[in-house]
């Protein structure tokens, strides 16, 4: 997997480049659009994305670890069977992505939206959910055990199967 700057990713979005299979692991690649785009395979770990647009990107099999994807617009986003652990997500808007087989454990999802997102098979192990919106989220055999709930939203979501899901007032 090769490693690159921002400069070069910077370069590779406006020609156009292949942005599968690579390495963006602790770039500070704030303020970026990044909307509709494959990003396939690669790896984002410790890289800051706060704020960026990345909307209807594809994301599969991609490393966030420990990631700032605070703020980020993520709607209709792809990200199945990535690992997202310990990312950070507060205020993401996630709406309509799909996180199946997704790892979010210890991410922290505070006042996260994932209205109408897929969650299917995700694991959000002692994830932080403080006021996150689920509502008509799809949340099928998802692993909830440990995580904190308080103030979080799952009106109209379908929950079956999932393992300790208890949503504190």
């Amino acid at each position: 997997m090769a490693e690159l700057t921002r400069e070069d990713f910077i370069i590779y979005l406006k020609e156009g480049r292949s942005m599968t299979e690579l390495d963006y692991s602790h770039l500070d690649l704030r303020g970026l659009d990044m909307q509709d785009v494959k990003f396939d395979g690669s790896s984002f770990a410790g890289a800051k994305l706060s704020g960026n647009q990345m909307s209807g990107s594809s994301f599969r099999l991609c490393v966030f670890e420990d990631a700032d994807l605070t703020e980020a617009q993520m709607i209709r986003a792809d990200f199945r069977g990535s690992n997202l652990r310990r990312a950070n997500l507060t205020e993401a808007n996630c709406k309509e992505a799909v996180f199946t087989d997704a790892d979010l454990e210890k991410a922290d999802l505070t006042r996260a939206n994932f209205n109408r997102a897929t969650l299917m098979n995700a694991i959000l192990r002692n994830a932080k959910l403080f006021g996150t919106n689920f509502n008509n989220a799809l949340c099928i055999a998802t692993d909830f055990r440990g995580a904190q709930t308080r103030g979080a939203k799952f009106e109209g979501a379908l929950v079956p199967n999932v393992k300790g899901l208890t949503v504190e007032a």
